[in-house]
């Protein structure tokens, strides 16, 4: 399942003004592009506060009156020309896709004898045809191009009148959206939209208080996802008043919108048990609205560790009658909670350390598999390997200070006693090696989450070494002196004549089904592509897909309540600590975070 949760705002709905006397060729001249106003025939608008749901409501009846009627439905479709730009604004990133999107009508393009192609349309609204409402006030609403517009508008216009509707907000975050979905294989799920309405108290308070209420555009945009996504399911959901306050927008969220939500999780849990995480992504839509609506909305969802879709140009549309995909970024749970990943070449010298300390960790676990017991007795139940490398500054008498590495890894030899978790078990193994160790001397924790291969008889493991493994492994920093790494004790457990390996997960291919979906979805796993947990259609699920869920990369890896409750003590008396997680296990990007 994936849910889209977007709030509705006054940014979300943007209506054009024709002028009725001016006889429709074809070539009409649109105010808020740098041609004249002579010849000026429509403009944007937007209705003020106020009028907000009375607009809505007169174009919602309109629009309902000539969509079930014999009229083509998609006559009454406005579009927009998707071109390809190389330069200008939307030049941010050079990897993403970015298009300009300018507004157009279909008849423009029959007209020019050039019709489009259906991949490089975007549907953005609709037009009233002969439905068009007229307007008799129209200091009802904002007019794009200020005072002189409207002026103009006032003295040499006629039976003005609203002659379409545009969601451009709505628009192009479902088309983000679907894009996001396709690049982690999620496309098949079973898609939600919660669209999120609401009212404010006016200031005025001769004013309607529902008069500026999104609840009229929200059953708009619903009946405009439904046009062009007939499969998406859409929920509506209404708040009433106060959407400027706090308080009432969490008992809103705490009262009505999570209860629906933890119904739908209720329902995943009983079809897939303990597997449903796999099968619930959540994604937040940040566009416009009240800080107290989307900091409710925020806390109250965090429970499920959302991603987002963030429009941060919210009114170019408005502007420049064009949109540009560039204005919307999408963001993984992990990346909005903690600082941004680090590569390995631009951290500090002791986070490379440690992080190179882990890389061959990871390659002498790997490399000695099948060799023990791992599988069969000390994670024989989970199969979830954990490694943990903990960098400890040890101060001598004779005032030299020593860098010291200490392992760890997870253990789950009884599961009524629980499991030793890596950070514990590190720590443990430096206090066992040094009674006098004090908190102060803890520097860092790194941990990395790592995946035990299967049977020989169903996985081709693909090995290489250290000097040839694509660098895999980060190369040893010059900013460390060897004296630095002469100083370095580090405790292994293993035959220090080991052959060091890199074994890299993304090379691993298997026969059965599973392993073969996750080498096809090994691309939404690279540092270039955002990171977000993986999803899979509930659709499609079978006993054999719920393990899918243990296939996939596990990083990066947050400590577990007990360790985060060691961590918090070593913070108290060392604030300093910081623990350092992994993108992928590749460990070519790193997050540092600090406990305290």
């Amino acid at each position: 399942m994936e849910f889209l949760v977007h709030n509705i705002s006054h940014s979300d709905l943007i209506v054009q003004l024709s002028n009725g006397s001016v006889v429709d060729t074809g070539n009409e001249h649109i105010a808020g592009n740098n041609t004249e106003k002579v010849c000026m025939s429509s403009v944007l608008a937007r209705p003020k506060f106020s009028l907000f749901q009375q607009v809505s409501q007169s174009i919602l009846d309109s629009l309902e009156t000539m969509l079930p009627s014999d009229l083509d439905a998609s006559a009454l479709v406005e579009y927009c020309d998707l071109e390809e730009k190389s330069d200008g604004a939307c030049n941010h990133n050079e990897q993403s896709d970015c298009r300009s999107i300018k507004c157009t009508e279909s008849r423009k393009a029959s007209q020019s004898g050039s019709p489009l192609q259906a991949t490089s349309r975007l549907p953005i609204g609709f037009k009233l045809g002969l439905s068009k409402i007229p307007v008799k006030d129209m200091h009802q609403f904002r007019i794009r191009d200020g005072l002189d517009t409207f002026l103009e508008i006032r003295e040499k216009w006629q039976n003005v009148a609203i002659t379409a509707v545009y969601f451009p907000l709505v628009a192009f975050l479902m088309k983000k959206w679907l894009q996001v979905l396709q690049d982690f294989k999620s496309n098949h799920s079973k898609q939600l939209v919660y669209l999120i309405s609401g009212a404010g108290v006016p200031h005025n308070i001769e004013h309607p208080i529902h008069g500026n209420s999104t609840e009229g555009t929200g059953q708009l945009i619903a009946l405009f996802i439904r046009q062009f996504y007939p499969t998406m399911k859409i929920i509506q959901v209404h708040s009433g008043s106060n959407i400027f306050r706090y308080d009432d927008n969490v008992l809103f969220m705490t009262r009505e919108l999570r209860p629906q939500i933890e119904a739908h999780r209720d329902k995943l849990v009983e079809k897939c048990g303990e597997d449903w995480k796999s099968y619930f992504h959540l994604t937040i839509a940040y566009t416009d609205g009240p800080p107290a609506r989307l900091s409710a909305l925020n806390a109250s969802l965090r429970i499920y560790k959302p991603s987002y879709l963030h429009i941060w140009q919210v009114k170019r549309f408005w502007h420049e009658r064009k949109v540009c995909m560039e204005d919307i970024d999408f963001h993984s749970f992990e990346k909005i909670e903690a600082s941004a990943s680090v590569a390995f070449t631009e951290a500090e010298p002791m986070v490379q350390l440690v992080v190179q300390e882990m890389c061959i960790f990871r390659d002498q676990f790997l490399q000695a598999q099948g060799k023990g017991e791992v599988e069969s007795f000390w994670l024989r139940k989970s199969r979830k390997p954990v490694l943990a490398v903990l960098l400890v500054e040890k101060h001598e008498q004779d005032g030299s200070v020593r860098l010291l590495v200490h392992r760890g890894m997870n253990c789950e030899v009884s599961m009524p006693t629980g499991s030793l978790c890596a950070e514990r078990n590190a720590i443990g193994s430096a206090l066992a090696q040094d009674p006098t160790l004090c908190r102060r001397s803890l520097k860092m924790i790194a941990v990395l989450g790592v995946n035990l291969l299967e049977s020989k008889t169903s996985v081709i493991t693909t090995t290489r070494t250290i000097t040839d493994s694509c660098e895999l492994n980060p190369p040893r920093t010059e900013s460390l002196s060897d004296n630095v790494y002469n100083n370095i004790i580090t405790h292994k457990s293993q035959n220090e004549g080991l052959k060091l390996s890199s074994i890299r997960a993304t090379c691993q291919m298997t026969l059965s089904r599973a392993f073969e979906c996750e080498r096809e979805a090994g691309h939404a796993l690279s540092p270039s592509r955002p990171k977000r947990p993986r999803t899979f259609s509930i659709d499609d699920y079978t006993i054999g897909e719920s393990q899918l869920s243990k296939i996939g990369d596990r990083n990066p890896l947050a400590p577990c309540g007990a360790c985060k409750e060691w961590l918090m003590k070593i913070a108290e008396a060392n604030p300093s600590f910081r623990v350092i997680t992994f993108e992928n296990a590749d460990c070519h990007n790193v997050y540092i975070s600090q406990i305290m």
